[in-house]
């Protein structure tokens, strides 16, 4: 098996092969850390814990009294009733976090949480709680007096408790022993409760304060600002291009943007249940989207994808529908998630075989990212089930599926980069091409041009021939009758081959090239002529001026 292993490898690129070998380091780190999360995440709270105990004090344990949502004498004086127990309702000893919807599931209702603690008068330091959550609306008190209050105890909102909550707190409402009351109101099924509260120096909670609010809500609405601005642009090229991966790339970010808005809206703009099916459905679609751009990519011309398709739809729009109306049963969303995986372990054993049997930096590089993406998602169910975090608020898988999105960007990258260098090569190619096409018809032309001059000259010179045959012709046959007569005398026969021979000169004349001097030309013939048109009683009057050449 090793050699089998080693010999794969080794037939596989340079580069693929470098690939190969990271990602499997990384899934391997990604996988030890699974297996260390879980187990090490709580050591690493109480460590925290006791490092901060100096100086913050963190409640875990309160009081906590339970009564029904009414606003007979007002909002504020029914919290105050509640805190002070005039509910009639005994109060109970929990701990926080404080789920309501998995210990009150389907029910809504108002909770009084007190919580006692001593302090030491000291310090210049100003002082804060933190809170995780607080909601669906809260009120809380010091010591009698109000300290912070979030939308109304008589209607709570329908969705909250995404934002974390810092509270600074005046010097002058401390005491040696300090009372706090804290009440929610809280709806069914809409994520309320409270979390442990945390108190002690502003500067220390006003850190962790902004470093949960940077956790859960400013880094998902980045997520989602620069998801949409990358779909934006996958959909201008896919409007130029058509190609379907630029436009399942815009539709996963479009989807993946929607799924995310419920970490960073404090309040639902649509009713709680519309808005739950709009925010799983951009989790399914997002899920359709990549798994279909991943089988494109790999080039899977098999049946399966398609049935794998079908059976997630058929799966996920039951499981959507349920969980919009039934939010609190913690097994929809454990068969919400079980779905997923199957669908992600599929695709992305499908990305694996292929980019083993056929090794390319593209499946290489998209089943690595599909593999750390659905080992970290483990790893944070582990963790997030051991750590009985209900409500998934520390939950990493939000951040996940970043890997995934990072990988077919960086694809459809290099392939744009690609298509664009190979249309530069193709038309640096066909400029050359054309020049050297342009250059030869210009030889060509250039050729034909004197080939007609060298026919001009020829008929030309096959004119002159015939003229001199005919002419010549005619005085020898004339002289040749004039002996045979014997008519003849030397006088008229030495004219008649006089003017034989100047027709011959004349002729022979014309029939040497000049190099276009029209002057020489004209010379010449005044030097033919001259004699006769003297003997005619013609006198010459030569007057030339300078003459374009001929061309």
């Amino acid at each position: 098996m090793s050699r089998t292993v080693i010999a794969r490898l080794a037939s596989a690129p340079r580069s693929s092969r470098w690939i190969a070998l990271l990602f499997g380091f990384v899934t391997l780190a990604a996988l030890m850390l699974a297996a260390c999360s879980s187990v090490g995440d709580d050591k690493h709270e109480d460590k925290r814990e006791d490092a901060t105990n100096a100086s913050t004090q963190i409640f875990r344990q309160a009081d906590a009294t339970f009564g029904a949502i009414h606003c007979s004498g007002g909002a504020h004086a029914h919290a105050h009733d509640n805190a002070a127990g005039s509910t009639g309702s005994p109060s109970a000893p929990v701990s926080l976090p404080y789920y309501w919807d998995r210990e009150l599931p389907r029910q809504s209702g108002t909770a009084t949480f007190r919580i006692r603690f001593p302090h030491e008068a000291g310090g210049r330091e100003g002082l804060g709680f933190y809170l995780a959550r607080a909601a669906n609306s809260f009120e809380m008190r010091l010591n009698g007096k109000l300290l912070a209050t979030a939308g109304d105890l008589c209607a709570p909102a329908l969705y909250g408790g995404q934002r974390p909550l810092h509270v600074p707190v005046p010097q002058a409402m401390l005491q040696p022993d300090n009372e706090l009351l804290v009440t929610i109101s809280a709806r069914a099924d809409a994520r309320g409760g409270l979390s442990a509260i945390e108190f002690g120096p502003d500067s220390v909670t006003r850190a962790h304060y902004d470093r949960a609010l940077w956790f859960r809500v400013i880094g998902p609405l980045v997520i989602a600002a620069v998801s949409l601005v990358l779909a934006g642009i996958s959909l201008m090229i896919w409007w130029r291009q058509r190609d379907p991966l630029f436009g399942l790339y815009a539709l996963a970010e479009i989807a993946w943007a929607i799924s995310l808005a419920e970490f960073f809206l404090t309040d639902a703009p649509l009713p709680r249940g519309l808005w739950q099916v709009i925010i799983l459905s951009g989790r399914a679609v997002f899920m359709l989207a990549t798994a279909k751009f991943a089988f494109i990519v790999i080039d899977v011309r098999a049946r399966w994808p398609g049935w794998l398709v079908n059976g997630y739809l058929w799966l996920k729009l039951p499981l959507i529908l349920l969980m919009a109306s039934v939010l609190s049963m913690p097994y929809l969303k454990l068969a919400d998630w079980a779905v997923n995986v199957v669908m992600a372990c599929c695709v992305g054993g499908a990305l694996v075989w292929s980019a083993w049997r056929r090794p390319n930096r593209e499946r290489i590089v998209l089943a690595g990212a599909l593999g750390l993406a659905t080992a970290l998602t483990l790893a944070d169910f582990i963790r997030i089930t051991m750590i009985g975090d209900f409500y998934w608020e520390t939950a990493l898988t939000k951040y996940v599926s970043l890997l995934f999105s990072l990988a077919m960007a960086w694809l459809l990258v290099e392939r744009f980069t690609g298509t664009s260098r190979m249309l530069a090569d193709l038309n640096r190619d066909l400029d050359r091409k054309v020049a050297q096409k342009e250059d030869e018809l210009r030889q060509l032309y250039a050729r034909s041009r004197e080939i007609e001059r060298e026919q001009a000259a020829m008929k030309e010179r096959g004119r002159i021939m015939r003229d001199m045959h005919d002419g010549l012709g005619s005085t020898l046959v004339g002289a040749l009758s004039l002996v045979r007569s014997g008519q003849s005398s030397s006088p008229v026969m030495q004219k008649h081959l006089q003017q034989a021979l100047d027709a011959l000169k004349l002729s022979v004349d014309a029939m040497q090239d000049t190099g276009g001097d029209l002057a020489a030309v004209l010379g010449t013939l005044r030097y033919r002529l001259r004699e006769r048109l003297e003997a005619a009683g013609m006198t010459v009057d030569w007057q030339v001026d300078r003459l374009p050449e001929l061309t």
